[in-house]
């Protein structure tokens, strides 16, 4: 089996993913890291987020849990 690294470009992403998704699914597999960050990316992250609990400088749970299920 082979490993390929892609950039495919937003405008036909989705198309992209179509093509893969008509292939054998014991023949090909993938995962999207387009939304991977680093770890010190999250920890910062976190660490602000954790920051500012105190201030009540958040957002509302289901505002978080649609920005996470949209990326």
């Amino acid at each position: 089996m082979h490993t390929l690294q892609l950039q495919v470009d937003d405008s036909i992403f989705e198309k992209f993913m179509g093509l893969l998704d008509i292939l054998p699914k014991d023949k090909v597999s993938f995962t999207d890291e387009s939304n991977s960050i680093s770890f010190e990316e999250a920890q910062t992250k976190v660490q602000n987020a954790i920051n500012n609990i105190s201030n009540n400088n958040g957002i509302e749970l289901d505002e978080a849990f649609d920005k996470v299920l949209k990326a």
